[in-house]
C-alpha cells in the first residue's frame, strides 16, 4: 500500500515586494524624512523618530535605506533633478549662446530662491560631514548635471577658449550662482538689487573677462 504524500509545506516569512512596491515606499520614507528635516532639522532626527514618522519599525527602514544619510542623498538628489529640469528647458528655449547662459544662470538663482527650503537642506543641514557632502557632489550623476553650466558657458564664449580657462571660469560661474542665492535667501533685511541684474552683471563680467 503506498502511504500518503505529506502536504506540502507552505512557505512561511516576509512576502517578496515588487519593484513598484520598494519605490512607493522608499518615496514614502522620504517624504517624511522631508517634513521633518525641514521641521526639526536634519541633526535632531534620528532613524527610530523617522521611523515612527513613517509607520514602521526602524528594521523596516533599514531595508530601504542604509542610513539616515542614505535618506537625505535621495532627497538631494530629486532636488538636483528637479532644478537641472528647469534649467534644461530654459536652455533649450533660447537659441542664442550668451541669451540661454543668461536664462539657465537666472533660472538657476530662481529656482533657490522659490524653492527656499530645498536650499536649506542642500547647502545648511546641520550635522552633515564634509565626506558625505564630497562623496554625493562628486558623484557622477551630479557632476553630469553641473556639465550643464560648462557646455553652456562654452558655447557662449564661442568654443574660443582652453580647457583649463574653461574650467576655472565654469569654477567661477558656479561660485557666483550659489553666491547670489545664498546672499540673498539668508540676508533678506539688504536692499538687494534684482535677481536678474545681479545674474547679467555677472555674467557680462564672466564673458569679458
Amino acid at each position: 500500500m503506498t502511504p500518503p504524500k505529506k502536504p506540502e509545506r507552505i512557505a512561511r516569512g516576509r512576502p517578496v515586494r515588487s519593484s513598484q512596491q520598494v519605490a512607493d515606499m522608499r518615496a514614502h520614507i522620504a517624504a517624511c524624512a522631508l517634513k521633518l528635516f525641514l521641521r526639526e532639522g536634519y541633526q535632531a532626527i534620528s532613524m527610530r523618530r523617522l521611523a515612527r514618522e513613517a509607520g514602521c519599525t526602524a528594521m523596516t527602514l533599514y531595508r530601504y535605506y542604509d542610513s539616515k544619510f542614505d535618506i537625505l542623498g535621495a532627497l538631494w538628489a530629486e532636488v538636483f533633478a528637479r532644478l537641472f529640469d528647469d534649467l534644461n528647458r530654459a536652455a533649450a528655449a533660447e537659441r542664442n549662446p550668451k541669451a540661454r547662459l543668461k536664462a539657465v544662470a537666472l533660472n538657476y538663482v530662481t529656482y533657490w530662491l522659490e524653492h527656499r527650503d530645498h536650499y536649506f537642506m542642500v547647502f545648511m543641514s546641520g550635522g552633515v560631514s564634509q565626506t558625505d557632502v564630497t562623496g554625493f557632489v562628486s558623484s557622477n550623476e551630479t557632476l553630469a548635471r553641473f556639465d550643464l553650466l560648462g557646455e553652456t558657458l562654452h558655447a557662449a564664449l564661442g568654443g574660443d577658449v582652453d580647457a583649463e580657462n574653461l574650467e576655472h571660469k565654469s569654477q567661477l560661474l558656479a561660485c557666483m550662482l550659489n553666491g547670489i542665492a545664498h546672499t540673498l535667501i539668508t540676508i533678506g533685511g539688504y536692499p538687494w538689487a534684482d535677481p536678474e541684474k545681479l545674474v547679467r552683471q555677472g555674467i557680462n563680467g564672466l564673458l569679458a573677462g
